[in-house]
């Protein structure tokens, strides 16, 4: 049997042919696009997540046929609250629903294809944990002063990394100063009338 690399080069050769073959034959494209699904599905090969959603939105997965937004395919969004619903399990538990989906529709064969769009988890404010630096912070006779230091050392940081990040950039603007400074040639400006 074939090694592993073989089987998904032959797997990645059969999808970049039927890309290829797209626009000037669709037909055979979608013939090779077929070949490469089935020859996916018969050697088992574990495509990740993310690649998968690609190509379930590139090719149909009922004639092969290269989905081109507008060329071979109809791309439509899809609202929850839009199309047939089925009101049948009122007692059962709620799933938690996707707020939008896109509906691919293949123009050869007119079979949909439905992908989910996930929402991105929101980001907790920085302000409700304490940022701790990595810096040992030097530590004082006096024990009393450490207390009223805390708010002080938090808000000193924050200005040092601010100076840091404006550092950095006039350095950047600095050494393109220096650069063009150094060429000394002349440009296409002095050419100018």
């Amino acid at each position: 049997m074939a090694s592993n690399n073989e089987t998904i080069a032959r797997a990645r050769f059969l999808q970049e042919a039927a890309q290829l073959l797209a626009v000037s034959s669709p037909t055979a494209a979608a013939f090779i696009g077929r070949a490469h699904h089935k020859f996916v599905e018969d050697a088992e090969i574990e495509i990740p997540s993310k690649e998968a959603d690609a190509y379930r939105r590139s090719i149909c997965n009922a004639c092969g046929n290269i989905m081109i937004p507008g060329w071979s395919c109809k791309v439509s969004n899809h609202l929850p609250g839009e199309g047939p619903t089925r009101n049948d399990n009122k007692g059962s538990k709620k799933l938690p629903q996707l707020d939008k989906s896109i509906r691919y529709t293949c123009l050869m064969c007119h079979r949909e294809t439905v992908q989910a769009l996930r929402h991105k988890a929101r980001r907790k404010d920085k302000k409700s944990a304490p940022v701790l630096d990595a810096a040992p912070v030097p530590t004082s006779k006096t024990p009393a002063k450490g207390v009223d230091n805390a708010p002080k050392t938090l808000n000193a940081s924050s200005k040092q990394r601010q100076k840091a990040r404006k550092g950095g950039l006039q350095a950047m603007l600095d050494k393109k100063k220096s650069q063009n400074s150094a060429s000394g040639g002349l440009d296409l400006m002095d050419f100018a009338m």
